[in-house]
């Protein structure tokens, strides 16, 4: 049945029409030009709703009555750009690209469109391809905003730090009012280790549109950055009242409950993401993680298959796919993951240690020794990593060496974080910072062989010029307060980890402010900073370990015993200082019997440590059966440390009753 002009007019509401009308001033492109469709009543009405959508925020729904329009009407113009355009906006590059590809095929100037098909050429991961688009010098003036804002991502992701900031720089010239300019320049300022200017950068997009669904996310991702997972969480969920179906958005939403241990929530997410996007990498890969935790390593194996090898080079992933290897016993495999990781990330401790351990049972104790020399030759040492490291040194008859580090990891010496030590001889360092003196890529390391060699005023004043030049980097301030701190001004320490802690309140931040607080005497303030850090994140193994030992410094053995329980269950009963704190928790309330159990586990662990054998000494001590051989015990952990006040009191206890 034919419908009248006018009946057609009737079919719209008033707000229908004014968004179909500024759908088509936005887009901007007269489709009658080029002979194609104007678009008939249905696609209009299906486009008008659309538009509507968009105005919401609601672009999957514009995406599906934009199906609606074109199918509606083939060979409307208008209609496959703002499908575009919507594609865009949900990273569809290779969508992007063919709806474009339509649109020129109706008769659409290319010209027109440039700068969205080097966007969608960007979004494929075709650098040399989208650049040839957003370089061309036909691209209307209009465009110039968007292109250059385009251009400074597409920099990033080619690794020119200076065509980046060039292009965002032009962009903030042409379209200052853009809250997504301000947020890819947030992140462009935090990849520049800029942190305090991205903070400004994304503060800006918030105020310029408060609703703008990347602002808020990369406000969250800024502040679980700075001070911790749970900072983030209130950003995240005042964006998804937004568009609780934004991919990204869920994706960033579920890994920070995951990383604070919230997984039941954490696995419904990663289920909603399938549900919209069912190839989504990542939503697939915290099922995967999920599964690892439960030991479930056939399952965990098949979910990271399902990632089809997109994020083969994350270093999460690397360290999953290494544990997955590694629990089904295939050691070699596991190497192969954790040695790719550590390349990828040379200081991770954690990844050196399970790449030892991996090589260790793989058969290659020599280059699973060679792997921890970096820890082994320093101080503050990780005691797991001293004693694997002695146990690789066994296994090539190393036995005087061995023996070294063995009692070095007996001592404990854990918690303290120092400047890393270089493994390039000092003078080339030198040269690289002179030749390079505001790169801190050739300074900091300058300054951590200055430290590690004992040049403290060297390193001090070298760190100082560092810092005064990068006052927005987190890293600067931490190198003066490693300084200071070994030269005994820990005033000035503070002060450093102060200005750190305003920009990044990071585990390492959090450890140099517990180990000078205490150096200081003040362990009130270094149990406040512990607490402050795990009310941002509450399932960290550093921060609940220095709680615990509060608790046990303080006589609070109930809370101590709940915070070690909860550490020996997620990390089982190899960690001897975990056991060693349920001894003397357990012993502190009386529970004798729970104590000398956790003792005997940690001295099966680590039976050379003074620290263990006194522990499980007290715990044997109250039972009445067991003196002599409490009193073995404690004259072992004497005789390791005899200028132990705690260790002989002990002993001349046992020794009087």
């Amino acid at each position: 049945m034919m419908i009248s002009r006018f009946q057609q007019w009737r079919l719209f509401s008033k707000p229908v029409v004014l968004a179909t009308m500024l759908a088509v001033s936005v887009v901007g492109i007269p489709s009658a030009i080029f002979a194609a469709s104007e678009g008939n009543g249905e696609a209009r009405e299906a486009f008008a709703k659309a538009e509507q959508f968009r105005a919401q925020r609601d672009i999957r729904s514009a995406r599906i009555e934009l199906m609606n329009a074109i199918k509606a009407d083939p060979e409307w113009i208008d209609a496959r750009v703002a499908q575009a355009e919507v594609l865009l906006g949900l990273y569809d590059g290779i969508a992007a690209e063919a709806e474009i590809d339509r649109a020129i095929s109706l008769g659409l100037d290319p010209v027109r469109v440039r700068h969205l098909l080097g966007h969608a050429l960007f979004l494929q991961g075709k650098p040399q391809k989208a650049r040839d688009q957003l370089m061309a010098d036909d691209i209307p003036a209009r465009h110039q905003g968007y292109v250059a804002r385009i251009m400074g991502k597409l920099a990033l992701q080619m690794g020119d730090g200076q065509l980046a900031s060039q292009s965002f720089n032009r962009a903030m010239e042409l379209d200052r009012q853009n809250p997504d300019l301000w947020v890819d320049i947030a992140r462009f300022r935090a990849d520049s280790g800029d942190q305090a200017g991205a903070t400004n950068a994304v503060d800006e997009a918030v105020k310029l549109d408060p609703d703008n669904i990347r602002a808020l996310q990369y406000r969250g991702e800024l502040l679980r950055f700075q001070f911790g997972l749970g900072a983030s969480l209130p950003w995240f969920e005042r964006a998804l009242e937004i568009d609780p179906n934004d991919v990204p958005l869920l994706t960033e939403y579920a890994a920070t409950l995951g990383d604070m241990g919230r997984m039941t929530e954490m696995l419904a997410i990663a289920r909603k993401i399938i549900s919209l996007d069912g190839r989504n990498p990542r939503a697939f890969f915290m099922q995967a993680v999920l599964a690892a935790r439960a030991g479930k390593y056939g399952l965990a194996r098949r979910l990271m298959h399902q990632t089809g090898g997109a994020m083969d080079n994350v270093p999460a992933v690397l360290l999953v796919q290494g544990i997955i290897e590694h629990g089904e016993g295939n050691y070699n495999a596991a190497v192969d993951k954790f040695g790719r990781l550590v390349s990828i990330q040379p200081s991770n401790r954690q990844a050196q240690n399970l790449l030892a351990r991996s090589l260790y049972l793989a058969g290659s104790a020599l280059d699973a020794v060679e792997v921890l020399k970096p820890q082994v030759n320093r101080t503050g040492a990780d005691p797991y990593a001293l004693w694997l490291a002695g146990r690789g040194l066994e296994a090539i008859d190393e036995r005087g060496q061995a023996a070294g580090v063995l009692n070095r990891a007996a001592v404990h010496d854990s918690g303290k974080e120092g400047a890393i030590a270089a493994a390039v001889p000092l003078g080339i360092l030198s040269g690289e910072a002179q030749r390079n003196p505001n790169d801190a890529r050739a300074v900091v390391p300058y300054i951590r062989a200055l430290y590690d060699a004992g040049d403290l005023a060297t390193a001090y004043a070298e760190a100082k010029r560092l810092q005064n030049g990068n006052p927005g980097a987190s890293d600067a301030h931490i190198l003066v307060a490693d300084v200071a701190a070994a030269m005994g001004n820990y005033d000035e320490a503070l002060d450093a980890l102060g200005q750190a802690r305003s920009i990044r309140f990071s585990e390492p931040v959090m450890l140099r402010l517990v180990e000078v607080t205490r150096a200081k005497g003040a362990l009130q303030q270094s149990g406040e900073t512990v607490a402050q850090f795990l009310n941002y994140n509450p399932s960290n193994i550093a921060g609940l370990r220095w709680m615990a030992y509060a608790h046990l410094e303080t006589g609070s053995w109930s809370v101590a015993v709940h915070l070690l329980e909860n550490l020996r269950k997620r990390l089982g009963e190899n960690d001897a200082l975990i056991m060693a704190g349920l001894t003397q928790a357990y012993t502190g309330l009386g529970e004798t019997e729970k104590a000398i159990a956790a003792g005997r586990i940690a001295y099966r662990v680590q039976p050379s440590s003074p620290v263990v054998s006194h522990l499980y000494g007290l715990a044997l001590l109250a039972d009445e059966g067991r003196k002599g051989d409490a009193t073995s015990l404690l004259e072992k952990a004497v005789t390791i440390m005899p200028e132990n006040p705690a260790y002989r009191a002990s002993l001349r206890r046992a020794r009087a009753i």
